[in-house]
């Protein structure tokens, strides 16, 4: 069952893992910020702006404390089965202190005249535009003859826009750990159901189609998935 994200701890939020070292836990959480960005369209119409600030400042307050270790160690220690971040042996320095040498004089020289350089005019430099991801194609009904869009369907319909998986995370701004989610259904590469809704609406849009019933047949697959029927 997933949790909700009041109920992840801060490796959970994050999306890392309990060894982590710094440099992931930074780049997770440049990840993470930019999904729960207030103006990011996967989060339109799912939470309220209060909601949102919450959910943004519990990701600050997750990076703050698993960037520095001495907040990482007392973090782990209210964590449950989790062995806490072993401390970092500090060098011992040995030396020994050498006395100070007289310092020498050695005679001065005069420098030699140097004429001076005419100014040179500045070459203008040319400025490098950076490449800019793919723009989203217009929207257009999904494809009335696909009974059922799953996630081979929904990649074949990226493939079929010449679009890479690495153009569709640009655009999105979603990871291409969670394109992959998507189009695999491996749903342990995805995060709480709200925000797959919102994913999804995205990928629709980057590769052209509307999302109504993309989203419709996708999450009944999920849902399907998710809670078995019992036997």
């Amino acid at each position: 069952m997933l949790k909700k994200i009041d109920d992840m701890n801060y490796y959970e939020l994050l999306e890392v893992s309990y060894r982590a070292t710094p440099q992931e836990i930074h780049k997770a959480y440049e990840r993470v910020r930019k999904i729960y960005d207030p103006n990011s369209i996967a989060l339109y119409s799912l939470f309220s702006p209060e909601e949102t600030e919450k959910i943004r400042q519990r990701v600050e307050d997750a990076y703050r404390t698993l960037i520095y270790d001495e907040n990482r160690r007392d973090y782990d220690r209210t964590l449950r089965d989790i062995p806490p971040l072993p401390e970092t042996p500090q060098p011992e320095l040995r030396y020994q202190q050498r006395p100070l040498a007289a310092p020498q004089r050695t005679p001065r020289m005069a420098e030699p005249t140097v004429p001076a350089a005419e100014p040179r005019a500045e070459e203008p430099q040319q400025q490098q535009v950076p490449a800019q991801p793919p723009m989203p194609a217009a929207a257009q009904p999904a494809p009335a003859d696909i009974t059922e869009f799953s996630g081979s369907v929904l990649k074949m319909m990226r493939e079929q826009r010449g679009l890479s998986i690495r153009s569709v995370a640009d655009t999105t701004k979603l990871s291409t750990r969670f394109i992959e989610g998507i189009e695999e259904e491996n749903y342990k590469k995805l995060p709480a159901r709200p925000y797959i809704r919102g994913f999804l609406v995205l990928y629709a849009r980057t590769i052209g189609y509307e999302s109504d019933r993309i989203v419709s047949d996708y999450m009944k697959r999920f849902d399907a998935a998710m809670n078995p029927p019992k036997k």
